[in-house]
């Protein structure tokens, strides 16, 4: 009985067979290489990227989704920061306003930090005390991953909300500041599925650039002295892979941020003296906050007076403040630096965020610390773009209970700087443009029992380098104006009267020269037809004074 002839496999066989023996392997590979890497999880939050992250990617303004807006003040500061009125109702005080813009544009950037907390909050069901009844009200549920921000506008804010609590007081002093060893520590005391405690990493490059925000849940120790914190990287929406390492050994961190696995990123790294790895609690975020910017006992409540710098999305200069004795607070020469007793700095994250290509847009993107200092203490603040590659403009705002201003678009480039001196007992500013540019516009806030004010001062034509005081006198409604130099220079004065009827505006233009002094009386304003005015004259010769009416053009 002849046997079967035996026939060659065809090479579509043969690839077949290969194609699976291949896949086998590959998949064997996989499994050691995981087996290999597996370590033993010694903290778990039981938070997930999935389903407890957002399935959408962190952003910036370009979309022009929904800040920060009145009802959201009232949320975070309570009701003194209405000078009348309440929920959408509510006037602003200036001071209230600069902050609220100062945040709204700090968020250009990217919202990662606020992405980061409300994800946090709302795993742990604890909205409510964050004022938001249920997740039901974001638009839907159960979980974070569930909701869209498209067209949800109750989400945009609630993100935006959650951004500018990395700026308040409680949570700056409960931030953790230690070395690695030190934070990882910590979480692994905090990460349990009972405790109600939530945090951030704030994580930074070197010289605390391209700040970003990232949530950690999970601890797991690899060997060797080598730990892996599990996070939630919201530029990364439903990878559950993340992870950020910390050596106990070199007491050093690294991560990889990266918009996706396809794409190039950046390492963030750090070691136990950079300070680039921060800890950052949610709970203190909860309730009504201690308020810089209230009116009334509330206001008054605060011991210090903010100053900060923002601009658009990219480089930014930075503020180096000097107190009376010579120490110093701010950035310099790629590090974070304070010397002055009692004052604070919070660096800022912001994101990075994806382009349309899917690379990062600003890992370079930096944004200045918020810096608290003692709210009487006498101030030089030097505005500092050294160390720029390209021209920007940024704007300085200082917002206290006995100080409020922002210098708008102050135009730096590489090598330069702008100077401004602060005395918050006397209310009183200077402010110096940088040579060759044109002087910034400056703005201050005032309110009476039943309106706000904002008081914009322009200098057309100005000189480049000018120089000019100003004094305010809240308790007879006004506000001194003097150039250094002698030689005639023009003004344009523009102040905005926001009350319960709605805003309305007011301005005049003029000009002084040698020794005469210009002041502005906005206070008649607070009556229903008040005329404010503005008298220029010199002193000793008062009976020449000049009076200028304010003309209403809005």
């Amino acid at each position: 009985m002849g046997s079967r002839p035996r026939t060659r496999p065809t090479l579509l066989v043969l690839t077949g067979r290969l194609a699976v023996l291949l896949a086998i392997a590959v998949a064997l590979a996989l499994t050691a290489a995981a087996a290999a890497r597996a370590g033993t999880i010694v903290a778990d939050s039981g938070f997930r990227a999935t389903p407890n992250g957002f399935s959408f990617q962190n952003y910036g303004d370009a979309e022009g989704y929904a800040g920060l807006n009145a009802v959201d003040m009232q949320l975070i500061f309570g009701d003194g920061v209405c000078v009348v009125g309440k929920g959408a109702k509510c006037v602003l005080t200036p001071g209230a306003r600069y902050w609220m813009n100062d945040m709204n544009g700090s968020m250009a950037g990217g919202h990662c930090y606020g992405m980061a907390m409300l994800a946090s909050i709302t795993q742990r069901q604890q909205l409510p005390r964050f004022g938001i009844s249920s997740i039901a009200a974001l638009g839907g549920g159960p979980n974070a991953f569930d909701l869209e921000i498209k067209d949800n506008r109750a989400l945009q804010r609630a993100i935006a909300r959650a951004f500018s609590m990395q700026g308040v007081s409680s949570v700056i002093r409960g931030t953790v500041r230690g070395t690695p060893k030190q934070i990882l520590e910590k979480l692994k005391q905090e990460l349990t599925s009972s405790n109600p405690a939530t945090w951030q990493f704030g994580i930074f490059q070197w010289g605390m650039q391209g700040g970003h925000a990232i949530t950690p849940y999970a601890v797991e120790d690899m060997g060797g002295g080598i730990y892996d914190v599990h996070v939630y990287d919201n530029n990364w929406p439903g990878d559950d892979d993340r992870r950020l390492t910390i050596d106990t050994n070199k007491d050093t961190w690294k991560y990889f941020a990266a918009t996706n696995p396809s794409e190039t990123g950046s390492w963030y790294i750090g070691n136990a003296k950079s300070g680039t790895l921060r800890l950052m609690p949610n709970q203190p975020a909860f309730g009504t906050q201690e308020c810089p910017v209230c009116v009334g006992r509330q206001g008054l409540k605060s011991k210090y007076n903010q100053i900060s710098l923002s601009g658009m999305p990219g480089e930014t200069a930075h503020v180096v403040i000097t107190d009376p004795k010579g120490r110093k607070l701010g950035v310099i020469g790629g590090k974070l630096v304070n010397q002055i007793p009692g004052a604070r700095a919070y660096p800022r994250t912001s994101g990075p965020v994806a382009t349309a290509t899917g690379e990062l847009s600003n890992l370079d993107d930096t944004i200045d610390p918020v810096y608290e200092l003692p709210r009487g203490l006498k101030l030089k603040i030097k505005v500092d773009g050294r160390k720029l590659t390209d021209e920007v403009k940024q704007s300085l705002t200082v917002v206290g209970p006995t100080f409020d201003s922002t210098a708008e678009r102050i135009r730096l480039g590489p090598g330069q700087v702008a100077h401004a001196t602060l005395n918050p007992k006397r209310q009183t500013l200077s402010f110096t443009a940088r040579r060759r540019a044109a002087f910034p516009k400056v703005s201050f806030g005032a309110e009476s029992r039943s309106a706000a004010y904002s008081v914009r001062v322009a200098t057309p034509g100005a000189p480049a380098g000018t120089t000019v005081f100003f004094a305010k006198k809240p308790r007879y409604g006004m506000l001194r104006i003097a150039p250094k130099s002698k030689r005639r220079q023009a003004f344009r004065v523009i102040v905005n009267r926001l009350d319960a009827n709605g805003e309305a505006e007011f301005s005049r233009s003029y000009s002084i020269r040698g020794r005469q002094q210009a002041y502005l009386y906005y206070g008649p304003l607070a009556r229903k037809n008040g005329v404010a005015r503005i008298v220029i004259g010199v002193p000793g010769k008062e009976a020449q004074a000049k009076i200028l009416k304010l003309r209403r053009t809005g």
